[in-house]
């Protein structure tokens, strides 16, 4: 007749000692060990307090039809200048060409999640005698970030060409990138950077200038700027042409520095807290069974089945 388990259960042995002796030593500093053991090797291995952390997001960017453009050409005395700031034009007027240029732009959400992916601008300059050579063009946006904090500033990115060839036109493909000297917050709102790049209220001081634009922006923590940028200087000028700028800038996914948030800081120290006191503690418990089985270790056995008999 066949016979198979129906039933099983470990059988207990304990092990038992005075609380002055080698046993009652030596279990309380394997127990020091089983739990301090793990945190120092996890701590000083660095990563325990993981504070700052990455993650990937689609920004939420938006042109804010605000730009300044500057037009270098062979004469040093006819510098072309245009921005979509009046006070700016007025006060560059008497120093600089004040030329009205035609501007065509238009920004796609190419796969329909609800964000922009990309801008396209044409600006063509009407010109009659003067030969481009440089150009520097400053385009401003609204940039959002919503899946940590919700972050928002006005950034701008900066297109800037120089050769020594005049030009009909320049065509230029880069992606805004996000640039940070310090991490997000992780929660609530921040709105920090949502202050004008070009501060319209010191616009009739004497400084103001597009390098002391650049500079203020710069000093910021947290900018955009272009990369992976790929340029098309077509030289050669047509009299009574205009000079074109084909401009293309895709917005696309950022990897964003943030600092973790408390539950965030504890749940990543206890997966490598816990990942070493496992190893640790299989380690120990193997050892107190072997010298309390060989009785390296003194102990009172209490044996269940003994006790029966």
């Amino acid at each position: 007749m066949a016979i198979y388990e129906v039933f099983s259960h470990p059988l207990l042995i304990r092990y038992k000692t005075s609380i002055c002796s080698k046993t009652t030593f030596f279990y309380i500093v394997a127990a020091l060990f089983t739990f301090i053991f793990p945190f120092i090797t996890t701590y000083y291995s660095q990563g325990f307090w993981k504070k700052i952390d990455i993650y990937r997001e689609q920004p939420d960017v938006s042109f804010k039809h605000q730009m300044v453009l500057l037009l270098e050409t062979k004469s040093p005395d006819e510098l072309i200048f245009w921005s979509t700031y009046e006070q700016l034009n007025q006060l560059m007027d008497h120093k600089l060409f004040h030329i009205m240029p035609s501007i065509e732009h238009r920004e796609e959400d190419n796969n329909k999640d609800g964000k922009k992916d990309e801008l396209q601008m044409i600006i063509e300059v009407p010109l009659t005698k003067e030969e481009v050579v440089s150009l520097k063009l400053i385009l401003i946006f609204d940039y959002y970030l919503y899946f940590y904090s919700d972050f928002h500033m006005e950034s701008a990115a900066y297109v800037q060409y120089s050769t020594s060839l005049p030009g009909s036109s320049f065509n230029i493909f880069s992606e805004l990138s996000l640039m940070q000297r310090q991490p997000l917050k992780h929660s609530g709102k921040d709105d920090r950077y949502n202050i004008p790049i070009i501060n319209i209220s010191k616009i009739d001081q004497p400084f103001i200038s597009l390098e002391n634009i650049l500079l203020e922006y710069m000093r910021r923590n947290v900018t955009t700027s272009l990369k992976n940028t790929y340029s098309v200087w077509q030289a050669g000028h047509a009299v009574n042409e205009s000079f074109k700028i084909n401009l293309v800038i895709l917005y696309s996914e950022d990897t964003i520095l943030y600092t973790v948030g408390f539950w965030q800081l504890l749940k990543w120290a206890l997966v490598q807290y816990m990942a070493v006191f496992i190893i640790i503690s299989y380690i120990v418990n193997k050892l107190k069974m072997y010298l309390l089985q060989k009785q390296i270790l003194s102990a009172i056995v209490i044996n269940p089945i003994k006790q029966k008999m």
